[in-house]
C-alpha cells in the first residue's frame, strides 16, 4: 500500500509532523505493507512560514514589531534571495495566538504589526511579498497593515483614526499623500484559501468574529463598519473588491491588500503543493490512499481550508482521500460528495477536550490501527 500524507495541524495539539508520526505508528501496528511520502502543507494560515522554510532556501529577517493590541514584540519573516521575496504570515505579529482569551477583541486589535514587517521588506528593496493570511485576531479590513505603510484613515472631522475595527464605520475619507515610497514597485500576494467575501453574512465578521471575541452586536457593527470601508474605498479609487471571494479572509486583510497594494489572491494550499513538487511525485508515482486531516472538521472546513485543496487534488488524481480529525462536527454523507473516501475522529468521548488534546497522538495512533485492521481484511 502506498500512502501519501498531507495532514493540515491539529490546532494546539499535534503539529502536521506529529500528525503523520502518530498515523504512520499506527500503519505499522496494524501490520500494513506500506510506503509513505509527507507533503508539508499550509492554507497560508498558522505554519505558513514553517511550509515555505520547509521548500525554499530562506533566511529569517528579525523585526521589532507589534502584536494585535500595540504591545512591542520581536517578530520575524522570511526572504529567499534567488526570487528576492518575503514570506510573511499575518499570524507571527496580528495573530490570535498572541493574546490570551480575555484580551481577544476584535473592536480593538489591529494589523499594525504585521504592517511593520512589510515597510521592514519595501524598504530592504524586496520586491515580491506573500502575506499568509490565517489566524488573525482582527477584524479591520487591513487598515493597521495600511496604516503602517503610510495611509491615514479619517473621521468625519478630518482627524485620524485608530487602526481597529472600531474605528472602519467611522472612516470618513483616506488620506494617501505619506504613503511609503517604493510600494508601488512591489508585487504582493495575499495567500489564503477562504472563500468568503468581505461583509454579509457569509463575510469576515458574521462567519470569523465570534471566535476572536466579538459579541453579536460586535458582529453586527464590525460588518456595517467593513461595508463602510467599502463604500469610501469606491469613492476615492473606484474599486469595488469587496464581493470578490476570499476578500473576507483574515477579517478583510485580503480585502485591504487587494484594494490598496493591488494584491493577486493565491490558493494557499495550491502554492505550497506547488512548493512542494507534488506534481512531479504523482507523475511517476501511483498512490493508493491520500491522508489529510485537522483538529475539527466542520462547515468551515469546506471553505476553502486546506482539506479542501487536498480533496481536489484527491479528486483530480483519482486517489481515494482518508480524513481524521479529532472532532467531526459534518455530516459523513457531506464530506462525502466533496470526495472524501472516509472519515474517522479520534476523540474519546469518555473524556473531556483538555484530555483528548494532550493525548491526541496516542488516541491517532490507536484509532490509525483499528481502522486500518478493518480496511486491511
Amino acid at each position: 500500500m502506498k500512502l501519501l500524507l498531507i495532514p493540515d495541524k491539529f490546532k494546539g495539539s499535534l503539529t502536521s509532523e506529529e500528525v503523520s508520526k502518530a498515523f504512520i505508528t499506527g500503519v505499522e501496528k496494524a501490520g500494513v505493507q506500506f510506503t509513505s511520502h509527507y507533503i508539508k502543507a499550509s492554507d497560508g494560515g498558522d505554519g505558513f512560514m514553517n511550509a515555505v522554510a520547509y521548500y525554499k532556501p530562506c533566511v529569517s529577517v528579525q523585526v521589532i514589531s507589534e502584536n494585535p493590541l500595540g504591545k512591542p514584540i520581536q517578530s520575524y519573516y522570511l526572504y529567499n534571495k534567488e526570487a528576492n521575496s518575503a514570506f510573511i504570515e499575518l499570524a507571527n505579529a496580528s495573530g490570535m495566538e498572541l493574546l490570551t482569551p480575555e484580551e481577544r477583541n476584535p473592536m480593538l486589535t489591529s494589523t499594525y504589526g504585521t504592517g511593520l514587517q512589510i515597510k521592514d521588506a519595501v524598504q530592504k528593496g524586496i520586491k515580491n511579498v506573500y502575506v499568509g493570511l490565517g489566524g488573525s485576531a482582527t477584524n479591520d479590513g487591513g487598515i493597521g497593515i495600511l496604516q503602517a505603510l503610510g495611509y491615514s484613515f479619517l473621521d468625519e472631522n478630518g482627524k485620524k483614526l485608530k487602526a481597529t475595527g472600531s474605528s472602519l464605520s467611522q472612516i470618513k475619507s483616506i488620506d494617501d499623500t505619506d504613503v511609503l515610497e517604493g510600494l508601488k514597485q512591489v508585487k504582493f500576494f495575499a495567500i489564503n484559501d477562504v472563500t468568503n467575501p468581505l461583509f454579509g453574512e457569509n463575510g469576515a465578521a458574521h462567519v470569523y468574529a465570534a471566535q476572536k471575541g466579538a459579541s453579536e452586536q460586535m458582529i453586527q457593527e464590525l460588518d456595517s463598519g467593513l461595508k463602510n470601508l467599502d463604500r469610501v474605498v469606491l469613492e476615492k479609487y473606484n474599486f469595488q473588491n469587496a464581493m470578490l471571494p476570499g476578500s473576507g479572509a483574515a477579517g478583510g486583510v485580503a480585502y485591504g491588500l487587494k484594494s490598496f497594494l493591488g494584491a493577486d489572491y493565491l490558493s494557499g494550499i495550491d502554492f505550497v503543493l506547488e512548493l512542494s513538487g507534488v506534481n512531479a511525485l504523482l507523475s511517476k508515482e501511483r498512490f493508493d490512499y491520500l491522508i489529510t486531516g485537522e483538529g475539527k472538521i466542520d462547515e468551515q472546513t469546506l471553505n476553502g481550508k486546506l482539506i479542501q485543496g487536498v480533496l481536489a487534488l484527491g479528486v483530480r488524481e483519482n486517489i481515494p482521500v482518508i480524513a481524521i480529525c479529532g472532532k467531526l462536527e459534518i455530516e459523513k454523507e457531506q464530506l462525502k460528495k466533496q470526495g472524501v473516501f472516509d472519515v474517522f475522529e479520534i476523540q474519546d468521548y469518555t473524556k473531556d477536550l483538555a484530555y483528548n488534546m494532550k493525548h491526541a497522538a496516542g488516541l491517532l495512533t490507536a484509532k490509525t490501527i483499528e481502522y486500518f485492521k478493518l480496511l486491511n481484511k
